[in-house]
């Protein structure tokens, strides 16, 4: 039995890194904005990302204003816009990158000038 938990770790351990590879961004990330002017001002507040296998929602101070669904590959993030009264209708890629329980992105290409203003910032997993 102990044979069996010691190897049921080492999968635990070696697979994990593998599923967020694989395709997979799940969990709610929140992060904070205040003193910006970018966008007037409208981007100052409480932000979420929700990631559910394929899906997201974006909040601002608790409400959501964007529901899409997102593709994963190694470690780039492709973000359609589905409704909200914030969606984008153009495609977004961003370069993810988890750090304990920080979640940073990098652009890879987008036209989007309020999301990209967001993800400009650190996200903590809640």
């Amino acid at each position: 039995m102990k044979r069996l938990l010691i190897a049921f770790s080492v999968v635990a351990v070696i697979a994990a890194p593998t599923a967020l590879a694989a395709g997979t961004l799940t969990g709610k990330y929140k992060t904070t904005i205040n003193g910006t002017t970018a966008l007037g001002g409208a981007l100052n507040g409480t932000w979420t990302l929700h990631f559910t296998t394929g899906h997201y929602t974006v909040a601002e101070n608790g409400k959501t204003v964007i529901r899409g669904v997102d593709t994963v590959k190694a470690n780039v993030l492709t973000w359609h816009d589905k409704s909200g009264p914030f969606a984008c209708s153009a495609t977004g890629k961003y370069k993810f990158k988890m750090t304990g329980k920080k979640l940073k992105f990098t652009k890879v290409s987008d036209s989007c000038a309020g999301r990209e203003a967001v993800l400009k910032y650190t996200f903590t997993k809640l």
